[in-house]
């Protein structure tokens, strides 16, 4: 009787939205306090900080303190960090140690799942924010040879290929993917973005070329050998720098966010965020992989950096200045944008939002 009583107030409350609203408020104020606290609090164990830190460093520790009842047994307790299991503490321990030195920087979440005695389990959720645990290196860069660039190029991604830079340009009715000779800055060919859309990043994979845009949250997926348009992707995001580590995509959005991207079906496949010692990087903008490591712009910035792609640590801060041509010194536009890497002969390339010129240039000490 109870089970055809409680399927047709169920069909009631679908049917009449007045009433069920009527009668969730009345359920709520009729409800005695007590039980609604007994729900809010439902785990009679507790979990409290040791040593509670403002900020943390990848690779300090971290300690919990399990609060028990004294009636009640622990069977076992068990700790994972973003979803991976760290270790099993023995029974009723009630101090849990957590390592973080392979965590990744940003934000970890840990769950303490405590086993009873009478066969029950409790939860214990906790986000703590990390910073890097290294300072990034500072470095520098020397002109090693200069080529021409188009000085109407309003550049957003740029990749070396077989004697050919591949740029992607910018600005609403301007926008364009390019394929251009090194050497002399000869244009051999060129894609015009319809006016509405505004051309970022670019990146090669499997004889693709994909181009971002910025706020329009759409890709444009071309061939490589005459940029003929093939397809059209979605993503959620703005869209700022793209590189690619061969089998994924990896992509900017303007903040601290990496995206990694399978570049078969555009979907996301994990993110990072990318920290420093004092804390996350943001405005990364366009991006290289190069032997291990992804290089970034930092828009309106004239350095660039260098990140580990597993951890998010910021590795190399590399000062560009010198390249910065005199009339662009105080320019917050016409700023430094555009990295390329020749993994044949191992040569940089660097280079900026109408810039002239497009420098090779080495990395060294300061």
């Amino acid at each position: 009787m109870i089970k055809y009583l409680i399927v047709l107030l169920s069909i009631l409350a679908v049917n009449s939205c007045s009433d069920r609203k009527s009668k969730e408020n009345q359920k709520t104020q009729d409800a005695p306090a007590g039980k609604i606290k007994e729900v809010d609090n439902q785990n009679i164990t507790r979990l409290n900080f040791k040593e509670a830190k403002e900020n943390y460093v990848i690779g300090d520790p971290v300690q919990f303190e399990l609060s028990v009842p004294d009636t009640i047994n622990v069977d076992s307790v068990k700790t994972y960090a973003n979803s991976k299991i760290q270790n099993t503490a023995a029974q009723n321990n009630d101090k849990i140690d957590i390592q973080t030195s392979n965590l990744p920087v940003g934000s970890n979440t840990f769950k303490v799942e405590v086993y009873l005695g009478n066969g029950k389990r409790e939860s214990h959720y906790k986000s703590l924010e990390f910073l890097s645990d290294i300072q990034p290196k500072q470095l520098t860069v020397n002109i090693i040879e200069t080529y021409p660039h188009d000085p109407n190029a309003y550049t957003q991604g740029l990749f070396y290929d077989n004697g050919f830079l591949y740029e992607g340009t910018g600005k609403r009715g301007r926008s364009s993917l390019r394929k251009v000779e090194l050497e002399t800055g000869e244009l051999i060919s060129s894609h015009a973005l319809p006016n509405e859309y505004f051309g970022e990043g670019i990146a090669s994979v499997n004889d693709r070329i994909i181009q971002l845009t910025w706020t329009s949250k759409t890709g444009f997926v071309y061939n490589k050998e005459t940029l003929e348009l093939l397809n059209k992707v979605q993503y959620p995001t703005q869209g700022w720098g793209l590189t690619t580590d061969g089998s994924r995509l990896i992509m900017s959005d303007g903040t601290a966010t990496i995206y990694f991207i399978d570049p078969e079906y555009f979907s996301e496949l994990k993110r990072i965020k990318i920290y420093n010692h004092n804390g996350p990087i943001q405005d990364l903008n366009e991006l290289e992989y190069i032997n291990g490591k992804v290089y970034a712009n930092i828009w309106q910035e004239s350095y660039i950096i260098s990140f580990d792609p597993e951890t998010g640590k910021v590795l190399e801060k590399i000062d560009c200045s010198k390249l910065v041509p005199e009339k662009y010194k105080n320019d917050r536009d016409n700023v430094l944008n555009g990295i390329a890497w020749d993994k044949e002969n191992q040569r940089l390339f660097l280079t900026g939002k109408r810039w002239s010129n497009i420098y090779q240039v080495k990395i060294v000490e300061q």
